[in-house]
């Protein structure tokens, strides 16, 4: 007898656990996804760019003599600007680079220093003795890890933090829905409902949208749709 017991007890649960099922992969949304590798896109191709720039100007560049415009104290290092060849930048415009104080100290007393330089690329430029620059790697990756919080917090209290359930009362038979979460006003003033049906009563059912629960109450209508499928609906909202 408690074996039978627990067997219609295990039975009454199915429903249940298959509807918990249903929801965690309907909570997969592949525009979601898309969104999050769109931002992830947008905040690591511009750096994966930038060094891989680096990375071929410090070794395939063209090596040419720069005339040194100026040279400041920074710290424990230095920055020295200068200006290309004419015949690598025409617009002869004064750049600026920070290296090591001993560069820098060669620089300013030969008024020359070497760069290497992208062919056609002027602005994409390479010193021995160059300090990197941290600051857009911290920048970026503060950004990864602000994004991954969001998809964290989202996933750990995205089923937790929901808005009060509504209440309606049903104006036709409850039909199959689909797959989409719905809760549309029409021009008469009842709603279109369409959600998953979390639970059943003799006269009411509770439809699970994406942030709420909606508690119809049928009065005079049908529902032949189980727990844990779709369900859609019109319904007058009372609360």
């Amino acid at each position: 007898m408690a074996s039978a017991g627990r067997y219609d007890s295990d039975r009454t649960r199915l429903p249940v656990i298959l509807a918990r099922m249903r929801k965690r992969r309907d909570g997969f949304r592949w525009g979601r996804v898309f969104l999050i590798v769109l931002a992830l896109l947008v905040i690591n191709v511009p750096y994966a760019l930038y060094s891989w720039q680096q990375h071929r100007v410090a070794t395939s560049g063209d090596k040419v003599t720069a005339t040194v415009v100026a040279v400041h104290e920074a710290g424990d290092d230095s920055d020295v600007a200068f200006r290309l060849p004419a015949s690598v930048d025409d617009e002869q415009k004064t750049r600026s680079v920070r290296v090591h104080r001993d560069v820098a100290v060669e620089a300013e007393r030969t008024q020359q220093i070497e760069v290497r330089v992208l062919d056609g690329n002027p602005d994409a430029f390479h010193v021995d003795g160059q300090i990197r620059g941290w600051g857009g790697l911290i920048l970026t990756l503060v950004a990864d890890a602000l994004i991954l919080l969001m998809i964290l917090l989202s996933w750990r209290l995205g089923g937790r933090i929901r808005r009060p359930t509504l209440v309606g009362i049903a104006v036709e038979d409850v039909q199959s829905g689909d797959h989409d979460s719905l809760l549309d006003k029409q021009e008469d003033g009842t709603y279109l409902i369409n959600g998953e049906v979390a639970s059943t009563g003799p006269s009411s059912l509770v439809l699970t949208l994406r942030d709420r629960n909606v508690e119809i109450h049928l009065r005079d209508h049908e529902n032949r749709v189980a727990v844990g499928e779709r369900a859609r609906v019109r319904a007058q909202l009372v609360g």
